[in-house]
């Protein structure tokens, strides 16, 4: 519907004009021209203000259009954000099931619901207890590799040592020169794989697996990659830096092996 006061500006431009060529047809050229000489200034005002009024108008329909797209790009933000999380999410259930497919025991899933507050040990609890099971000792995997292992039960929740906390030690093997060392955290530094020979041939970027000896992990769970290597403070072994291949302090989903 169209509004009158939104179109009079224009409603006298028409009949000023009409009104002119209504002139026109009376009176002489030379007097049509006279006239709309002296009219110019006012003809030239009503005419401007007819654009600055329809200016008015779209600059607020920009505004409007404007507040409406910044809506629907904040809305959109938000489930790509949500999209994204989701992605994440799937990605590591998708390698803690790849893990558990692969046959070699059977697995608890469980939540990181907490971490040590102080900072003072690398420990986290799980969703997860003795109602489902969990005992002490038992092995905590990521869907890339070793966690840590189960230190305390209660009924619903469980402690988990991490590997890179000072308390945990266990062997370890270079998967492919078969060199063994004790491994021991490090905290966030990762890991020190000590006692190797001076003569071996471990290198950077050679893959860390758990040994099975001692019986604190079962064999060959993937551990880490050696970061690099120096020879110990008496000059008879070199001790190995490891970056763990689980994301330690961004663990969110784990399996607990039974």
């Amino acid at each position: 519907m169209i509004k009158p006061e939104k179109n009079l500006p224009i409603i006298v431009v028409l009949i000023f004009i009409a009104a002119i060529v209504l002139s026109s047809q009376i009176f002489s050229s030379e007097f049509r021209i006279k006239t709309l000489d002296i009219f110019r200034i006012p003809l030239k005002i009503i005419s401007g203000s007819v654009y600055a009024l329809r200016d008015v108008a779209e600059f607020r329909e920009k505004q409007m259009e404007n507040k409406l797209l910044r809506e629907n790009i904040a809305n959109l933000e938000k489930e790509l954000l949500n999209l994204k999380e989701a992605a994440l999410e799937n990605e590591r259930l998708r390698k803690l099931l790849d893990f558990r497919e692969s046959g070699r025991s059977k697995f608890v899933p469980a939540l990181v619901i907490a971490r040590d507050p102080a900072g003072l040990n690398d420990t986290v609890i799980i969703d997860r207890g003795k109602k489902d099971k969990i005992e002490k000792g038992m092995i905590v995997i990521s869907g890339s590799g070793l966690a840590g292992r189960v230190i305390e039960t209660g009924w619903r929740i469980s402690r988990v040592l991490l590997i890179t906390d000072y308390d945990s030690t266990f062997s370890g093997i270079t998967e492919r020169t078969r060199d063994e060392g004790a491994l021991s955290g490090n905290m966030r530094a990762g890991l020190t794989m000590k006692y190797l020979d001076l003569g071996c041939d471990v290198k950077k970027g050679d893959k860390i697996i758990t040994s099975g000896l001692y019986g604190v992990f079962e064999k060959g769970i993937l551990i880490g990659e050696v970061v690099s290597l120096d020879s110990d403070s008496t000059g008879l072994y070199m001790n190995a830096v490891i970056k763990p291949n689980v994301d330690i302090r961004k663990l969110e989903e784990v399996l607990v092996v039974r």
